[in-house]
């Protein structure tokens, strides 16, 4: 107490220029205090971003990786791999999902990438599954099909390439397109079921494709 008085004392005699000196540099020097901080601050932070963003790029799904002819001809029965690989077409009204009527989603037989929901799905009347638009625009590709006397537009799986049928300007509302796939190259997961719960259905299914 004793020194801050004698302190009080000493910085109230000085001249009134004086004191608004000491003022002024002690603001500036604590000013300049801050200032040193805020890049370790700023530092802080963009370390912190960059571990967020290295935490969410682990937990997000690998990059698919294509499998080879002697890996696909091990997974797939002889009309899915035809179909997918080499564009074959199954036989209309003897295919698995044409007259299937379950909510659910189709996938691709070959990447398991999600194509098709079952509310898109129409009855054409053609033998062959038909839906009126993709899940999503990014999951399907096209490509012109000269293969007939008239062009067609060739429809394939945008992660893996497998064929999956052609696409035609006679569908429903609201898209006037209409999917014609072939069941061969896709996959049917009921809704309200884990790929778990149709384990069994997809080792039964596994079996009778062998017989194909």
């Amino acid at each position: 107490m004793i020194i801050e008085d004698e302190f009080l004392k000493f910085f109230g005699a000085l001249p009134m220029k004086t004191r608004l000196h000491m003022h002024l540099t002690a603001a500036v020097l604590f000013s300049g205090f801050l200032l040193g901080l805020m890049p370790a601050v700023i530092h802080a932070d963009d370390t912190s971003a960059a571990e967020k963003q290295d935490a969410a790029a682990s937990q997000a799904e690998p990059a698919y990786q294509p499998l080879s002819k002697i890996e696909l001809r091990r997974k797939l029965n002889r009309m899915q791999y035809d179909v997918t690989q080499n564009e074959a077409t199954e036989p209309a009204f003897r295919n698995k999902y044409w007259d299937n009527k379950k909510a659910g989603t189709y996938r691709c037989i070959v990447c398991e990438q999600e194509l098709f929901d079952s509310k898109t799905k129409f009855k054409s009347g053609t033998g062959w599954p038909s839906f009126y638009q993709p899940i999503d625009e990014k999951v399907v590709g096209f490509r012109n099909d000269w293969r007939l006397i008239y062009t067609r537009i060739e429809v394939h799986c945008s992660r893996c390439g497998a064929h999956l049928g052609h696409v035609f300007d006679d569908g429903p509302e609201p898209t006037g397109k209409r999917y014609c796939m072939n069941s061969a190259s896709l996959d049917f997961v009921e809704a309200g079921k884990t790929d778990k719960n149709q384990s069994a259905t997809g080792s039964s299914a596994s079996k009778d494709a062998k017989q194909d």
